[in-house]
């Protein structure tokens, strides 16, 4: 009886150990429908980079809009391109899947996307081939590119502004600069409240290789000086100033919004 007893039990905890491992394996996807990750209203691809060559305006004024039910609508004029998306964990990492018809250029959007940053006004995802190990960039935002070409006409931003998003080469570090307030003056000085005081930088705008930037630097202090680079502006509106800059050793890409 006893040596029974003793086979059932060890039975019962090889049974409980296998369904504990099963569940620890899988991936686990949100629920769509209880809670949508991803807010509603109107979404547009402001970077695209594969390998580090930006191909941002084969999504040229397409409006993206993610429905809570899972399918995903890209449309410009009478083109609409439907897909599916869903969010998951997978190896700790939070990731996006993109699933569109086999139609160019949106099935090179058909992977699963790790999720950098999310809020309401950027969605910044990265993928890394499990082949050669290329790193493909996918950012949306609330504002569309200016142009295909990128005809961006730079003014000095008016008012004060704040850093909403900082990522260095794949590296959120919008934390940097929390707290900070940034205030653009026309005679090409920058004005920077920190949390231990205020610190002066220098900007300036030119055109190189037919792209808008601009140009920043800093002292070496509360971390500004990483920021001393060309950003190319990929928008800028009354409350919003989105830029870029793709590195020229490594080809890395990192972005950096202000809002007011």
């Amino acid at each position: 009886m006893k040596t029974t007893l003793h086979g059932l039990m060890v039975l019962c905890l090889c049974i409980l150990i296998s369904c504990q491992k099963s569940d620890d394996d899988a991936s686990t996807t949100d629920n769509l429908n209880s809670a949508m990750p991803v807010s509603s209203g109107t979404w547009y691809v402001t970077l695209f980079s594969e390998d580090a060559t930006v191909e941002t305006s084969r999504f040229y004024n397409y409006q993206f809009a993610f429905q809570p039910n899972g399918t995903i609508t890209a449309v410009k004029g009478s083109t609409e391109i439907k897909g599916s998306w869903k969010k998951l964990n997978d190896s700790g990492k939070t990731k996006m899947v993109l699933t569109f018809p086999n139609v160019s250029p949106f099935d090179e959007l058909n992977e699963d996307w790790e999720i950098l940053i999310q809020n309401q006004d950027v969605i910044q995802l990265k993928h890394v081939s499990g082949g050669n190990g290329g790193t493909d960039l996918l950012t949306f935002g609330r504002l569309p590119v200016a142009s295909p070409g990128n005809d961006v006409t730079i003014s000095a931003p008016v008012g004060s502004w704040k850093v909403s998003s900082y990522v260095d080469k794949d590296r959120d570090r919008t934390s940097y600069y929390s707290g900070f307030g940034f205030v653009f003056n026309t005679n090409g000085t920058i004005s920077v409240t920190t949390t231990s005081g205020t610190v002066t930088g220098n900007w300036s705008s030119i055109i190189d290789s037919g792209k808008n930037k601009m140009i920043f630097q800093f002292p070496v202090t509360a971390r500004l000086d990483e920021l001393n680079d060309d950003w190319e502006v990929i928008s800028q509106t009354a409350n919003k100033l989105e830029l870029r800059n793709v590195s020229g050793g490594n080809g890395g890409i990192s972005t950096l919004v202000f809002i007011k």
